[in-house]
């Protein structure tokens, strides 16, 4: 595996996905290889011409396999983990435009939608699984479409379209963020989540990998390239922050404030501190969910935070 751009006529002969530029080889994983534009700097994946980047999803088993491609308990995921990173979102969307249509692509069994319903929001979600779509419906009283192109023709628009971990599984980013800006009402509003692969853990995919994972995540952006991409799908971008600790986070860590680690320094010795202890237990309760310690709005300390959050606005 090499990281270091090679020369092969072969490889520059496939085009950027963004600006159209030329691409070099970047490194090979899980037997893929990853080109990035020499232009814009933008990454991803070269999979078969005839490849469909959303078969993997319609099969319910994503959800519950935990194999080689999937989720093995994504309620228990939900409960543990992501609600406490994604429920947030929805009051950092407030800032941009009060409650009124939301739209959740990629929505599972509907959590996200729930929780914005409780702050006010009209919901209806796009989902591929047919057993989350059920489950979705079940849960939000909701529309729920199976694909972007179904929630197209419905004509119906929204003033919210949130998309979180969900634009690193596209094949063609900018032909479906033009068909989202499609969805929104004039002056809509996308708040999207997307993996930060110019962060320094991101070629090692430690501690866990988020970034450079086809056949599942084949679109690799930056703050750069994620800001253009939706420039070229007629959006613009209103804000960039991100989440550091995260992947430690995914993986069953606690992260804690400055003077708290500090003070456990001498104790823990560079070992992680198991949530099942005692101590453990405590300082969960007391830090787990804290957003303060894993936001970033500085632009200065975005460059090291594992996932970005994005929130643009249509143009009009």
């Amino acid at each position: 595996m090499s990281s270091n751009p090679v020369s092969n006529p072969e490889r520059l002969a496939a085009a950027c996905k963004l600006c159209g530029g030329a691409t070099v080889h970047f490194m090979e994983r899980s037997g893929f290889e990853i080109v990035r534009c020499g232009e814009c700097r933008f990454m991803f994946a070269l999979v078969p011409q005839d490849y469909d980047a959303a078969s993997i999803y319609k099969d319910d088993i994503y959800f519950t396999s935990g194999g080689e491609c999937g989720i093995a308990d994504y309620d228990a995921l939900w409960r543990r983990r992501l609600s406490h990173f994604y429920v947030p979102r929805l009051d950092r969307i407030r800032a941009f435009h009060p409650p009124a249509r939301l739209l959740d692509i990629g929505c599972a069994s509907g959590y996200l939608m729930r929780a914005a319903q409780d702050r006010g929001w009209q919901t209806a979600g796009v989902e591929l699984s047919p057993e989350m779509r059920r489950r979705a419906a079940a849960l939000t009283r909701s529309p729920i479409f199976e694909s972007i192109d179904q929630a197209l023709q419905s004509a119906q628009r929204f003033e919210c379209v949130t998309m979180f971990e969900v634009i690193e599984h596209l094949s063609d980013p900018v032909g479906i963020m033009t068909q989202v800006a499609d969805l929104l009402a004039p002056g809509g509003i996308l708040a999207l989540s997307t993996p930060n692969c110019d962060c320094p853990g991101a070629i090692a995919g430690e501690p866990i990998n988020v970034w450079f994972d086809p056949p599942e995540h084949i679109s690799y952006f930056a703050a750069d390239t994620i800001r253009d991409c939706l420039a070229r799908s007629g959006f613009e971008t209103l804000a960039v922050e991100g989440l550091e600790h995260y992947c430690r986070a995914m993986a069953g860590d606690l992260t804690f404030p400055g003077w708290v680690t500090a003070i456990l320094a001498p104790f823990r010795r560079n070992k992680r501190l198991k949530p099942g202890g005692l101590l453990g237990k405590m300082l969960e309760r007391a830090y787990h969910g804290r957003m303060d310690l894993y936001r970033r709005t500085d632009p200065a300390d975005l460059p090291r935070t594992d996932v970005m959050e994005v929130y643009a606005r249509k143009r009009s």
